[in-house]
């Protein structure tokens, strides 16, 4: 009957071994260097919370049965460096999850999101990102992290109506209009952070 199960440790290297925690609905496993695959959850279909944090995650898959997921973490913190995966994909039955972490990784392009309509926290910042897209399905998303990218142009997210939240410092420069959208969208109510200094200056 166990519901809860937490490791956060450097000698674990594969997942394994869970086949009869049916009742588990959360599962931890942060700051395992070594692992580096997502395996062995097909039996976990109570899962709500996956928190692999801080691990060498190169791939996002093997999540097909975790149809419960509402919290799922792949990110990794600044003194971490970063994970590995590049490819946003396989999320395609997660229609549950509210909150999604790839921070620190190596993703280029926001993609593999669209069935994901009850997410409510992004955070895709420290990536490879150049351009906004890939959000039109995410009407319910209340927090959008984007800091640390390579972002130059404020657009894509017209169909975020409940955004509260947007981080996105440390990209641009922004065009003018692009700093006009920001600071319409703090008018409006939403918290937002971006750095002035990433202003277009023209000569």
């Amino acid at each position: 009957d166990l519901k809860k199960l937490q490791y956060e440790g450097f000698k674990l290297r594969k997942i394994e071994n869970l086949d009869n925690l049916k009742n588990l609905e959360s599962l931890t496993l942060k700051s395992s260097h070594h692992l580096n695959k997502i395996e062995n959850l097909d039996n976990l279909t109570n899962l709500k919370v996956l928190d692999l944090s801080d691990s060498n995650i190169s791939e996002i898959g093997n999540l097909e049965n975790l149809r419960n997921l509402e919290i799922l973490r792949l990110g990794k913190r600044y003194e971490m460096g970063d994970n590995f995966i590049t490819e946003i994909k396989g999320l395609e039955n997660l229609s549950n999850l509210k909150e999604l972490d790839l921070e620190h990784n190596r993703i280029k392009v926001i993609k593999g999101l669209g069935s994901l309509t009850n997410l409510k926290i992004l955070d895709i910042s420290y990536n490879q990102i150049r351009e906004i897209e890939g959000l039109d399905n995410l009407s319910n998303l209340e927090e959008l992290y984007l800091g640390h990218n390579k972002i130059t142009e404020i657009k894509g997210i017209d169909n975020l109506v409940n955004l509260k939240i947007l981080w996105i410092t440390d990209n641009g420069p922004f065009s003018p209009n692009s700093i006009k959208i920001l600071e319409s969208m703090k008018k409006s109510g939403i918290r937002v952070w971006y750095q002035s200094q990433s202003l277009y200056c023209m000569d």
